[in-house]
């Protein structure tokens, strides 16, 4: 059985020139015997077949160790066929290219010259980036040749100066790297359970402990599991939640580590080809990278299969062939894994088997006798941390640059928070698509008339219309309700600017404007609503003069029946039966620089399923539903037609966190407002209010000391970690359980702030610590 080595040299680009390709064959570690030229055309088509496949498979559903932040999974079953059916015109594409008149003779002395019993390495040699993403491993000719690999390497070699090995074991830095959303401890395992081999794992380091590895011993393996991603030809690995870097920052170490050993590395994470990249430009002899994403059961599975073989004397390219082979197992679940894995070189030599890996000695690290820090200098450095971390983030914070973040976090705690009972005082008659398609758009007047008179006989203590009636039509039967009935409210829109669209909408003719509400709400910046704009003065002018909105009017006019009457209190506050109203401010809550106009306050969501009754146009008229309980009620009547009202649907926090995101209709939300203001004046249900500035900044700050002070007691990374996620839990529960109360508090900066001063406290104990500051 021969060890033969082909190594084909590529030339040019797939976009205009094409390639000039030598070959050269022969003995493994000899001069070659043949020398064969030829060429292959440019092909547009391939390099577009490429970029579709590479587009459908980042759109796959997996779980993927790229870094979590930069990918969206929108997966799918199509998604996943159209991958395949990507996929394989790839491979047919590329075959068919290889087919090319200018490259035969290069495939016929392949054939003539290598037989199907030699261990054969194919070593592509190109400065083209879309020779790598190409799937070599499915070329015709490998078929053919079960004990072939083909590996890739940039066409300029140097090889690394080494110092002279000592026969040991082999030694292999693990490092473990961010590992959210991923499990890591397989791979740990596995590495664990190495024969012959001494392996240290670095578990979600800090970058000056992998410098210090790389610099003070000697190593044959380097691996790294975790998050990673390549941007344009930059690999960049992420350390822990906090730290990543690319290798050209270690670049002093890992030439340090290659001069003294370092042979092979193996990244079992995503996007390995920038990172392969990098590694060239140091002279790392080879490593094994993924070319894409690599889903995380599919990269255990990898680690599965290549390390025992390899570790059993298999030589790399056989052992790498066979576990990508193994792979194709699992394809029916992961399409094209056996597509990811490829071994990449720097220099022509063969790779070394394990048993050549066992001759490097490691080299001791220099050791100094350790002074211990007073305490007293260790807790003023950790204070110090603290509170540089705490005026940053209050400096932050007031400049709005973490309002988006604590806005996300308020609409996940209010989603979260313990359900309300809601007494039923609320009605909500929608027109849905099918009264659309039944009764036409906009609704006829006539059909609005019947819907009321229909509620007439039930004693509802209010109706309120939100549909926009301020062009009668000609004999409407809508008209004289406007003018007679008491209990029926309408609608306008005041003006808020100089545009066409904002220019307000006018009421119903002839509507009295103690029975007239605006429909003006407001949006925070995201789309989402969290304020409820109760009051606002219009412009004398306008054609709609109200100051009140639809809500609060309904609501004041309820109150009214039950004996209570609003009442204003010192500082702009509202007494509204058992509840106090205070508005907001510019600076209130997570809000900076707030556009505050009108009477704001937070809304007060209640659990959409149960807060109110919906019922249809259609259901009322063919009297489809009971209404025996209607007597004393609030009903709304409003648009729920997605399609045929599209610009009546607003975000609310709870749709904001669903995926896609889910638009409540405006008749809803009306009736959310509504209640809102019921609730708190007859259950005397606590309207949401935050602290005060300087409370907020109390809070914040001590925080930030709680994380300070578990950095200054934890003598371990690990602890400090676990210590710190712990007081981040802990501090979540209490920002929950404050919400159920009705404050709301800074959770977000106070979140990021013990984190921050946990590390940062370590860290300068650490640095404190350190044996070389305090060496003798």
């Amino acid at each position: 059985m021969r060890q033969q080595l082909v190594t084909l040299t590529f030339d040019g680009d797939l976009e205009t020139q094409g390639f000039r390709v030598t070959a050269e064959i022969g003995a493994e570690g000899q001069r070659a015997d043949a020398v064969v030229t030829g060429a292959l055309p440019a092909d547009l088509v391939l390099r577009s077949r490429l970029h579709e496949w590479q587009l459908q498979y980042r759109q796959l559903d997996t779980p993927s160790r790229i870094r979590p932040k930069e990918i969206v999974y929108v997966g799918s079953i199509q998604r996943v066929d159209a991958c395949r059916q990507a996929a394989q015109t790839l491979a047919q594409h590329f075959n068919q290219w290889l087919t090319a008149d200018t490259f035969r003779d290069i495939d016929r002395a392949l054939r003539e010259d290598l037989s199907a019993q030699d261990i054969v390495r194919v070593l592509v040699r190109t400065a083209n980036r879309d020779l790598y993403h190409l799937p070599w491993h499915l070329w015709n000719f490998l078929q053919r040749y079960p004990q072939t690999e083909v590996t890739l390497a940039a066409p300029q070699f140097k090889r690394p100066t080494i110092v002279p090995p000592t026969p040991t074991q082999v030694n292999v830095l693990a490092i473990l790297g961010h590992s959210t959303g991923i499990d890591i401890s397989r791979d740990r395992a596995l590495l664990s359970q190495l024969s012959n081999a001494n392996v240290t794992l670095l578990v979600e380091p800090e970058r000056q402990a992998i410098n210090d590895q790389l610099w003070e011993r000697s190593w044959d393996i380097l691996f790294f599991a975790g998050h990673s991603d390549s941007s344009d030809v930059t690999g960049r690995i992420s350390l822990n939640p906090e730290e990543s870097l690319t290798l050209e920052e270690l670049s002093y170490g890992l030439r340090r580590a290659i001069a003294n050993g370092l042979k092979l590395a193996i990244f079992n994470s995503c996007d390995g080809l920038g990172l392969a990249q990098a590694l060239e430009s140091l002279n790392l002899p080879q490593m094994i990278v993924m070319r894409q994403p690599v889903p995380d059961r599919i990269a255990q599975l990898f680690l599965t299969y290549l390390l025992p073989a390899y570790a059993a004397g298999q030589p790399l390219t056989l052992a790498l062939r066979q576990a990508r082979e193994r792979l194709q197992g699992v394809e029916n679940e992961f399409p094209c894994a056996s597509w990811l894995p490829v071994l990449v070189q720097t220099v022509p030599d063969a790779p070394p088997t394990w048993q050549q890996l066992q001759q490097t000695e490691p080299v001791s690290a220099t050791t100094y006798p350790v002074e211990p820090v007073p305490v007293t200098k260790r807790w003023r450095s950790a204070l110090v941390a603290s509170g540089v971390i705490a005026v940053l983030l209050l400096v932050t914070r007031s400049l709005g640059g973490l309002q988006p973040w604590e806005l996300r976090a308020y609409d996940r705690l209010l989603q979260q928070r313990l359900p309300q009972a809601t007494p039923e005082r609320l009605l909500v008659v929608e027109a849905t698509e099918a009264d659309v398609n039944r009764y036409g758009y906009p609704l006829p007047d006539a059909v609005l008339a019947e819907v009321i008179e229909r509620l007439e006989p039930y004693n509802p203590r209010l109706i309120g219309l939100d549909i926009f009636r301020d062009r009668p039509e000609a004999d409407s039967p809508l008209q004289p309700l406007f003018e007679t009935q008491e209990n029926l409210v309408g609608l306008c829109s005041v003006r808020v600017g100089a545009q066409a669209e904002q220019s307000g909408i006018a009421p119903p003719p002839n509507l009295s404007s103690d029975r007239l509400g605006f429909s003006n709400v407001v949006e925070d910046h995201d789309g989402v609503m969290r304020r409820h704009l109760l009051f606002m003065t219009p412009e004398a002018d306008d054609p709609c003069a109200t100051p009140f909105s639809l809500s609060a009017l309904l609501a004041i006019k309820y109150l009214y029946a039950e004996g209570i009457e609003p009442q204003n209190l010192p500082d702009e506050r509202l007494q509204l039966g058992q509840a106090t109203f205070a508005p907001l401010h510019a600076q209130s809550g997570p809000y900076h620089n707030l556009d505050h106009w009108g009477f704001q306050v937070w809304l007060d969501y209640a659990d959409a399923d149960t807060f109110v009754q919906q019922i249809s146009v259609t259901d009322l008229l063919t009297q489809n539903v009971d209404l025996e309980s209607l007597e004393n009620h609030v009903v709304l009547i409003g648009m729920s037609a997605p399609v045929s009202n599209p610009t009546d649907y607003f975000l609310t926090p709870a749709g904001a966190n669903r995926w896609p995101r889910e638009q409540t209709a405006g008749v809803l939300l009306h009736a959310q407002m509504v209640n809102h203001l019921l609730a708190a004046a007859l259950e005397g249900r606590s309207p949401l209010r935050a602290w005060p500035e300087w409370a907020e900044a109390i809070w914040i700050i001590g925080w930030c000391s709680v994380g300070g002070l578990v950095g200054w007691r934890c003598r371990h990374w690990c602890w400090a970690a676990i210590a710190a996620g712990g007081t981040v839990l802990m501090l979540y529960g209490i920002a929950w359980g404050l919400l159920n109360l009705s404050w709301w508090v800074p959770l977000v900066p106070a979140a990021i702030g013990v984190p921050l001063t946990t590390g940062g406290s370590f860290a300068s104990a650490r640095v404190f610590n350190h044996p070389h500051r305090r060496r003798k």
